[in-house]
């Protein structure tokens, strides 16, 4: 199944994409991998630590434009569009099932010689920030985990409401309301995600979860965000098996809801104790 439902779809998803990003001094630019062309944004000094930006499904890398110019005082950050996902980046979806997405994360790492990064993923990007730091833990300084999934289960509710998001576009636009909650959302931002579910198929099947064995492969310094009235998942008893599981990890739980517009004020802080700068 294409990602986008139409041709004419995804130039209005790339095209809305673009005009977003003309607004900011970000550098641009397209990296090769044996899975297809990757875009990337980056911004900050090549001799600061580096740090990967994953965003989550149904998005693409303008969802960290509000904290990248704040990680970028410290950090070289690449901000870079998942393949099959409404970005810049190749539209064929990879194997979730199988370790592709890790490989296909690991290549783009090397094309950008980027020998060890600090990992932040949200939602998906938060899953696939697990699968590569479980995979290449020596890769990985540091892990951030944004409202991610593959921990736990998602809710069933949260199933049902999906499964048919494709082709209903009253109930695409009742799962993105549930998902902002009360985030503070501009509504340009908005507008965008409406944008996307009208003229994208997006991941409705849950994604594999991480194993106890992959769990304890992630050494690094751990810090997760979410909210308790995440409509996605548990977010408790996601924070009770990761603390479990990896007993380094840090904790910060709060009341909103699955999208977080902004984690810069909890990220900076927790790396500076860990990662010269």
């Amino acid at each position: 199944m294409n990602v986008f439902k139409s041709i004419e779809g995804q130039e209005k998803i790339r095209g809305y994409y673009q005009n977003i990003l003309n607004f900011f001094p970000l550098e641009q630019r397209y990296v090769d991998t044996s899975y297809g062309q990757t875009f990337v944004l980056e911004a900050g000094s090549n001799e600061n630590p580096a740090m990967v930006l994953l965003h989550g499904s149904c998005s693409n890398s303008a969802a960290w434009l509000g904290d990248m110019s704040a990680f970028a005082k410290q950090y070289h950050v690449f901000a870079i569009d998942i393949p099959g996902e409404p970005g810049n980046s190749v539209d064929n979806r990879l194997n979730f099932k199988t370790n592709e997405y890790s490989y296909w994360l690991k290549e783009v790492l090397d094309a950008l010689t980027i020998k060890k990064a600090v990992i932040i993923g949200n939602s998906m990007g938060g899953w696939l920030a697990l699968h590569f730091s479980a995979t290449y833990p020596n890769h990985t300084s540091a892990l951030v985990l944004l409202a991610p999934s593959g921990i736990i289960p998602p809710k069933p509710s949260f199933l049902t409401q999906t499964a048919d998001i494709a082709s209903n576009t009253d109930h695409a636009e009742a799962v993105t309301d549930a998902v902002v909650g009360d985030a503070a959302v501009p509504k340009e931002v908005l507008a965008f995600m409406h944008l996307v579910m009208e003229n994208f198929n997006p991941v409705t099947s849950p994604l594999p979860l991480l194993t106890d064995e992959q769990m304890h492969l992630m050494t690094m310094p751990v810090l997760y965000i979410a909210g308790t009235k995440d409509v996605t998942t548990d977010a408790e008893k996601a924070a009770h098996r990761l603390a479990n599981l990896v007993p380094q990890a840090v904790v910060s739980l709060s009341e909103g809801a699955h999208v977080i517009t902004s984690a810069a004020d909890q990220v900076i802080p927790f790396l500076s104790k860990i990662i010269p700068t």
